[in-house]
């Protein structure tokens, strides 16, 4: 039986489910975990292998299909536990990204699982992909994504192999994070823990490239999260408990209130600072990381504004 309090999610990159033996070892380990909802990245799944999986399985499967050499992400629903309801699923066309709004225990949820490309030409265009397809069909605010991202976002995310920099894509994830109000939630809870998900022999390298990035108004309700042994080639499980049924709440999405637009004060405020904050990154050649760094930039400015607005507002009325 399952805590009814607790939800518990793993993810892990399983290279290949194409092999009957290897399948069947990697649901025996799943199932062992005793999690709820698993994350699988790599399945190498197409439409033809659904119904062999799932009575395999014994329970739901949501695919986003590959090849039978590369891509493929699904997420996997433990065959124990019946207190969900899938509101709306949908995924993208490249085996990339899998996504499910659930009720949980009279909680809307949204999970999403995802597989980043290791091409640097390709990593870019995915992001900003992956953030429009969250922004249509997520609940923003109740969102965990989960997944091999295939990119460090901190140095110490990293040990051995070519020295760790911020990438262009890097800061991409990092202004989504910002736009979504998501948070690396492993690194919150742990911010000096040096852990890693994968491993190369060959390059004597290890990084943390596999997390979950969770909505920030969702951060108090996690009990746990960690990095533990898995039996997949050369990748090491994500586990994250949630706790799904508490009252308390935390911060909310943010939105831009339009009503600022006719506060002459505002408009000063912005026109004042905008120039000072693109020259801080003028540097940048990318223009849309440009401008995704102003937004967040600008986005700190006017919060600020609006809460010392509010505040007056309140003393005034008082």
């Amino acid at each position: 039986m399952f805590d009814p309090i607790t939800c518990k999610f793993l993810s892990l990159n399983v290279r290949g489910l194409k092999n009957k033996k290897k399948r069947r070892s990697i649901f025996t380990y799943l199932k062992d975990q005793k999690c709820h909802f698993y994350f699988l990245q790599e399945t190498y799944s197409e439409p033809k292998d659904e119904i062999v999986w799932k009575s395999e399985w014994a329970g739901e499967i949501l695919y986003s299909h590959g090849t039978n050499r590369k891509k493929g992400v699904c997420i996997l629903i433990s065959p124990q536990f019946n207190g969900f309801q899938i509101e709306y699923s949908c995924s993208d066309s490249e085996g990339r990204i899998i996504l499910a709004n659930l009720n949980i225990n009279s909680v809307q949820i949204s999970l999403c699982n995802i597989y980043a490309p290791n091409n640097l030409q390709v990593q870019n265009t995915f992001v900003q992909d992956l953030n429009q397809f969250l922004l249509s069909n997520a609940i923003v605010s109740r969102l965990i994504v989960g997944g091999d991202w295939n990119v460090a976002l901190y140095a110490i995310d990293k040990k051995g192999g070519i020295p760790w920099r911020p990438t262009t894509y890097r800061d991409y994830i990092i202004a989504m994070c910002e736009e979504l109000d998501l948070i690396d939630i492993l690194r919150k809870k742990k911010p000096n823990a040096k852990l890693f998900t994968y491993e190369s022999k060959p390059l004597r390298m290890k990084s943390r490239i596999d997390y979950f990035l969770i909505a920030n108004s969702m951060s108090h309700l996690v009990s746990h999260v960690n990095i533990g042994v898995s039996v997949a080639p050369d990748h090491r499980a994500v586990k994250l408990n949630v706790n799904l049924t508490s009252n308390k709440r935390g911060p909310g999405l943010w939105k831009f209130n339009n009503s600022l637009l006719l506060d002459d004060e505002f408009v000063c405020l912005i026109e004042t600072n905008y120039s000072a904050i693109s020259q801080k990154f003028c540097e940048l050649d990318d223009k849309q990381l440009k401008w995704e760094m102003i937004k967040m930039e600008l986005r700190g400015l006017i919060i600020w504004y609006a809460k010392r607005k509010a505040r007056k507002f309140s003393a005034t009325a008082c």
